[in-house]
Formats: C-alpha cells, structure tokens, sequence
C-alpha cells in the first residue's frame, strides 16, 4: 500500500495541495486600514463626502468630481513602528520598525463641459497603498509552562496508523494525501510516539514536564491598488463617479516556535509563508449637495475577486535524552509551490455613508462609517466552485464579523493659505473573539500559531497644510494602536489542565506623512 502511494503522488499532490487554505488568510484581505494623502491622513481618512482629494476617490468615486482644475500629487510615508508583547508572565519584549515608503500617486484631468446638466467631467489615475504588512514580533513565555506543542501535535495526529506516518527506503509519508504534514515532523522528529497496536499517539514528554516557550515573527508585505475613475458634476449638485481597482497583494512570514524542555532537550517548528495575490474591484460613489454648505455621500464596492497563490514550507529540529542517548533530528516538508497551490478569495460587500459640512470659508468638518460584510467571504477553486471549502467558508460565516469603520475629521484655515487639520478613527474587530485556528485532518499546512484581534483599533491623527495658487504641501501624522492575543497552538483542543492563557500582543503604527502636489 505505501508503495502504491508513493507511486501515486504526483497525481494527487495538486488534490492535496488544494485543500491547504484557513481562516486566518483571509485576514489580510479584509482588514481595513487608513493610507493615504497627508490631508486625508490628517482627518483620519474621513472624506467620503467632500472629495476633491485623491485619496478621497478611493473610498467614494464621486469625490473626484468635485474637482474643477487638473491635478498631479505624490505621497511619501514613514512609518515607525512598535511591537510590545507579554506572555506567562515572562519578560515583554519590544520589537521596532522604521519603513519609509511611497504610499501614493495620482494624476487626475478635468475637462469643463458647457451646454448640458453636466458641468465637469474628470477622470484619474490613482496607485495607492493601501496596507502594510511589515511587522517584526518576539513574544518569550517563562519556565515552567504545562503546555507544549508536543501535547497538540499528539491531539491532532490521533487515529493516524504510525505506518502512515514515518519514512521508510520505499514509502515518502509526504505523498500520503491522507496525512497532514505536521504529524509527519513530529513522528519523525521523535516528538510524538505510538505504542505498538494503538490509534493514539502520546507527548514525548513525561506527564509533569514543564516547557519554556518562545515565538518570533517577522512579516512582510503589501496591498496596492491600481484605481482608474470617471465622475460628473452634475450642475454643481450631484457628482456620480465609477472606479475600477486592480489589486496586488505580496505576503511573507518567517515564524519560529521554539520550547526548552525542563529535563533536557528542545525543540523547534520553523515556518515560511508567502502569498501573491492578484484582484478586480469596481466601486460605485455619489455626493450629493442640497445646499453649498452641506454634502452628503454614498458609495458601495463590489465584492473583489483575488486570484491566490500560496508557497509555504516547514523545518522542526529536536533534541532531547532517549533510552539510547543523546539523540537529534531534523524534517523538512517538501516546498507547495505557487503554481500548484492556486485558489480564489471572494471579498466582502462593502459600502460607506458620510456627511460633511463647510462652515464658510475657514472650516469644514466631515463624518464617514463604513461597513464591511466579512462574513459573506468565500474560498473557491479557480472555477469559482466552493464545493472544497465548505468546512472554511462555514467557519467564516460563523467566525467573521460585520466590521464598521467610524472616522471623523476636521480643517480650520488659519490664513487663507494656512490650514490645520485633526482626526480620529475607530474599527471593530474583523472576527469575533471566539475564533481558534482549525485544520482539515489531511492538511499540508503546519504554522499553528495564530493572532485573534482584541478589542478595537483606534486611529488618532493631526497634520497642517500650506497652499499656493498652483501647488501646495501637507503634512500629517497618524498613529494607530491595536491589540491582539497570540495562541501558538489552539488551547482549546487540549484538556484544560494542558491549557494556558495566551499572549499579549500591543502593536503602535505612527505615521508621517508629505504630500506634494500640483494643479494646472
């Protein structure tokens, strides 16, 4: 039988490789963030209404037609980051970043148009981006911890034969489409053991052996948007715009779990990840002013569609005293490419209401909430078939969370050339708080470690501006706190004498950001 396995890899591996998909790839995806323009950073994105800004378009298309001269605008960003972390009462650790990035660009032609209800009509050309995922994290756990990864890889390969499970000259237990790739490093790293003529397997460890865990994380990567717009002033009440979006997503984590054992020995499971992804959007806007001094905003998003590719790999080394000695062991997984792991993400619905109003000519303020429908997210196969993520996507109908976004923001002119601006803003979290990685018996994927968001993501920001009749310079700062609890394995799949609390994990963005542009 494992001969005939072996032989049958190939046919299968493209089978198995596509059911390697969880929940937490969709975080990525629909988690919202505020990038942008200085001025739009500085009132903390909330622009659905007044438009004339960049940045403003990509939230709702109708702001560009607001516009009535050309413009050409370029935004740089530095973002300092820190990353505080606490876990079983050992030390907090304090990692930092400091990433200096181009986060935007835009070109936008108004073209007058006389005779007709239609007053104005703009097109723009946009890059944008709109999130980063760059964080570095060291989260170090004391001595003395009950719990240990060894405990979960034994819960988890429960019923499995050992035959399955360990190499031999003839059998490759990796081509085994019935055998999550976890299981194979822990047998093979001696983890894990089986008695002869049982299903279950046990913890290496002896039953009061205590452990001293760590984690470290360092993650990479970007979504960018590609925004192609059209809007109409409408006699200088109604401004409809159309947006089309091309997505690109590049994601990478390296991730390092490691345990010391108290009576000797250690081990550690090293995870690579990366993901490309590629999507299509198109999104709807309207402002709509009964009166010069109020507007009023409305704009919706199609649900994106991302074609993903995955590319993941994992190496766990052990140590430890057997019956025999000292002994050592290190397993690789094979590498799931990215052309065999191919699959599509549909995103939410989306849609944001707003209101503004100008207070003669020294002050506006403006309001914006946004509403995301995370829980209608769908895996499919590139045929856009769900059939094989039905276990994922019920999850995520339980797990996933309507999100709202509130930003509300404010500009007072100092002189007619000098303004200053503040802003705040506020995101629930995108999954409810119950949620807990899970795994398919027959998956490829081995990064058991995850994040579950805590609470609400605030958003505080302030900036000023400086315009002459042909350009102008903003500046701005926005600085974006959250937090989440860390699991390196799911607690809740053990008994509760092997469960312990997880982690603390505070993350502080500060954003600076200039924007130049000029109008002609």
């Amino acid at each position: 039988m494992k001969h005939i396995i072996s032989i049958l890899t190939i046919s299968f591996v493209a089978i198995q490789l596509a059911f390697s998909q969880n929940e937490f790839d969709l975080f990525k995806f629909v988690q919202p963030e505020i990038n942008g323009t200085a001025r739009y950073s500085s009132m903390a994105g909330a622009f659905g209404a007044l438009g004339g800004d960049p940045s403003a378009i990509k939230d709702n298309p109708g702001g560009l037609g607001i516009y009535r001269s050309s413009e050409i605008s370029g935004s740089l960003n530095l973002n300092i980051q820190e990353t505080q972390t606490q876990w079983l009462k050992g030390n907090t650790s304090t990692e930092g970043l400091y990433l200096p990035l181009f986060n935007n660009f835009s070109f936008i032609m108004s073209f007058p148009a006389s005779g007709t209800s239609l007053k104005y009509s703009n097109i723009a050309i946009t890059i944008n981006r709109l999130k980063d995922f760059d964080r570095s994290m060291r989260i170090n756990g004391s001595s003395g911890s009950k719990s240990s990864i060894t405990d979960y890889l034994s819960y988890f390969s429960d019923g499995i034969l050992a035959d399955d499970l360990y190499h031999d000259d003839d059998y490759n237990a990796y081509g085994n489409i019935y055998v999550p790739w976890l299981s194979v490093l822990a047998a093979n790293t001696g983890l894990i053991f089986q008695e002869e003529g049982e299903t279950y397997w046990s913890s290496l460890l002896k039953p009061e052996e205590t452990v001293a865990p760590s984690y470290t994380m360092r993650e990479k990567g970007y979504l960018n948007e590609y925004a192609f717009s059209w809007a109409g002033n409408f006699n200088n009440r109604l401004f409809l715009g159309i947006t089309m979006n091309i997505y690109d997503l590049f994601y990478s984590a390296y991730a390092d779990y490691y345990e010391s054992f108290s009576e000797g020995g250690n081990m550690s499971l090293l995870n690579t990840f990366n993901s490309d992804a590629s999507g299509l959007g198109l999104k709807l806007g309207a402002i709509y002013t009964p009166f010069n001094s109020l507007r009023l905003g409305f704009a919706v998003q199609a649900p994106v569609f991302f074609t993903v590719k995955n590319y993941h790999y994992a190496d766990m080394n052990s140590a430890y005293e057997a019956e025999t000695g000292p002994v050592s062991y290190h397993e690789k997984t094979p590498e799931a490419s990215y052309e065999d792991n191919k699959y599509k993400i549909q995103g939410p619905l989306t849609y944001n209401i707003s209101g503004s109003y100008i207070i003669g000519k020294r002050a506006l303020i403006g309001v914006e909430y946004g509403i995301s429908h995370n829980e209608q997210s769908k895996f499919m196969d590139l045929e856009k078939n769900t059939f094989d993520y039905s276990y994922e996507n019920d999850s995520i109908r339980t797990l996933f969370a309507t999100q709202g976004l509130l930003k509300v923001g404010g500009e007072f002119k100092l002189t007619d050339k000098f303004a200053i601006r503040a802003g705040y803003a506020m995101a629930n979290p995108v999954t409810l708080s119950r949620i807990g990685k899970e795994f398919i018996p027959n998956t490829i994927r081995t990064d058991v470690a995850y994040l579950v968001p805590k609470g609400n993501a605030n958003y505080w920001s302030a900036g000023f501006g400086y315009r002459e009749g042909r350009w102008y310079i903003d500046l701005a700062v926005i600085n974006k706190t959250y937090s989440e609890r860390f699991y390196p394995y799911n607690y809740k799949k053990l008994d509760t004498t092997r469960r312990i609390d997880p982690g603390k994990v505070n993350t502080t963005n500060f954003n600076i950001v200039t924007t130049l542009g000029f109008r002609f």
